[in-house]
């Protein structure tokens, strides 16, 4: 009498769906996937590293009258080429301020108009 040993392994063989093959990218698909990340990233960090913080060159003190905002003031004092919401942001880096909160009687360093001179800011 004859018998037959047959060993079968362990580990389940794992055999694709059928209709399914595996993905794989072709080199021109993941040069095309990174060229796209990269462009994302840059799209969201890249204004700003591009953009240079601009400073006035002029400036005035003015004391925070009562019930005025930075917008307000931002609007009275504006930037030549910025809009108010980019004058405030010039606002917080001359006071070195981290918060939008200002009360009346307040000092603030704001942008002075050239063109008017000094003569001209608040008090």
């Amino acid at each position: 009498m004859r018998s037959t040993l047959t060993i079968r392994s362990a580990a389940p063989r794992v055999r694709p769906a059928r209709g399914h093959a595996p993905m794989r990218f072709t080199a021109l698909e993941i040069f095309l996937l990174v060229l796209f990340v990269i462009t994302i990233i840059a799209a969201a960090v890249g204004p700003s590293l591009v953009r240079d913080r601009v400073v006035p060159d002029e400036t005035v003190t003015i004391k925070v009258s009562e019930d005025e905002t930075l917008w307000e003031i931002a609007r009275a004092h504006p930037i030549v080429g910025m809009t108010t919401g980019e004058t405030i942001g010039a606002i917080y880096e001359l006071n070195d301020m981290t918060g939008s909160y200002i009360v009346a009687g307040q000092l603030l360093v704001v942008p002075a108009d050239p063109a008017f001179g000094t003569a001209m800011a608040r008090r």
